[in-house]
């Protein structure tokens, strides 16, 4: 009998989740089922919980790899929970989702770590006097929605009209709070070369590698959808124990962790709860991130 382990994704075509499902093919006796986040109906009652999809229970399945894109994080929240209560084992947990995919919410949970260094960041709920407030901060100044990805949702204003203009659209268009951050500089003078950052893969305990992010020219966000150069970067001991109190406090498994260099040391930016892999796997070539993440996902089915 075929058993098998499901991968929960928006789109079956995406690069990390046909990755994912060809490597769990080449198990024997079990196969990857692919399993649209949209179209998994959660069921309770008094006697009974399950996840349904295409009217069939999901019960069957020995494990589930979680592929949960920005737009569906309160449907994934909520699957993710039913898979925890079904008792199938899986590589993200729906706590670790829930702090991940917020950044404040992440910045709240690391700041009890010690020597971890976190850029000034201010929530807002609303405009009121925000001229005040954007005086507090040196320009340019970063403005980014909570859950923003691939560098969308996250605009640089250079002054304070810049940023007042910014603001009040933002509001105007989505009624969620908004981060004023501060704009880190890699050298201590400012316009010296494109910025940089570095993504750091883990995956359970190990630590996969590390990548340098370069931004392109006139560009100053680093993310790889946004046209920035990679480049493989060898991690530092210290880099490496930050790296594992920050994936150990979050409780993440399976994580993209983006760290910012500095004259004062490493920053944290933010963790990626559902990282995509193709640029690490051009810069890694050996590293086969699917099987990692699959051999992961079986040795806890076999606890």
């Amino acid at each position: 009998m075929v058993r098998q382990i499901g991968v929960l994704s928006k789109n079956k075509e995406y690069f990390p989740t046909s990755k994912l499902i060809a490597e769990i093919d080449k198990l024997e006796h079990i196969s990857g089922v692919f399993l649209a986040t949209q179209y998994v109906f959660p069921q309770i009652s008094t006697k009974k919980i399950d996840l349904l999809f295409a009217n069939q229970s999901l019960q069957r399945l020995l494990g589930i790899i979680p592929r949960i894109g920005r737009t569906q994080t309160s449907q994934g929240l909520i699957c993710l929970r039913h898979f925890e209560l079904m008792e199938i084992p899986s590589t993200l947990t729906a706590d670790a989702l829930y702090i991940s995919r917020d950044k404040f919410r992440c910045f709240q949970t690391l700041k009890s770590i010690p020597n971890v260094k976190i850029p000034k960041t201010v929530l807002i709920n609303n405009t009121y006097q925000i001229d005040r407030l954007l005086e507090t901060f040196e320009f340019p100044l970063v403005i980014k929605i909570t859950d923003s990805t691939q560098g969308s949702g996250t605009l640089l204003a250079q002054h304070a009209k810049n940023a007042i203009e910014v603001i009040e659209s933002l509001f105007i268009r989505a009624s969620e709070p908004i981060m004023l951050q501060e704009y880190l500089h890699n050298e201590k003078t400012s316009k010296k070369g494109s910025p940089i950052d570095i993504r750091v893969f883990v995956v359970g305990e190990e630590i996969l590698g590390g990548m340098k992010r370069v931004a392109s020219a006139g560009e100053w966000r680093t993310n790889f959808a946004q046209g920035a150069r990679c480049e493989e970067y060898s991690l530092t001991s210290e880099d490496e124990e930050l790296i594992h109190h920050i994936s150990q406090k979050i409780g993440i498994e399976v994580a993209g962790i983006d760290l910012f260099p500095t004259p004062e040391g490493m920053y944290f930016l933010e963790v990626n709860a559902c990282p995509g892999w193709k640029a690490f796997q051009q810069v890694h070539p050996k590293i086969n991130v699917a099987e990692k993440i699959v051999n992961y996902l079986m040795a806890k089915i076999k606890k």
